[in-house]
């Protein structure tokens, strides 16, 4: 039988609880719906213009590729 996503999130948070229980450190704190600190953001932009380490790596890839 394939697990399915939720039976999966259900043993982890299952094995979660049991090393808190085991090192008696419960989770007290709110957890956000996401995080915060989401690398995601970083890697695209909505401005219409390109971030300085993409155009730093396309310049490289060009050059490589012998593109200019």
């Amino acid at each position: 039988m394939k697990p399915d996503r939720l039976s999966i999130a259900a043993e982890i948070e299952r094995l979660i609880d049991m090393l808190d229980q085991m090192d008696d450190d419960t989770d007290l704190e709110i957890e956000p719906a996401e995080e915060q600190h989401d690398a995601e953001a970083d890697l695209t932009w909505a401005n219409g213009y390109a971030p300085d380490w993409f155009v730093i790596a396309e310049r490289s890839r060009q050059r490589a590729k012998g593109l200019q």
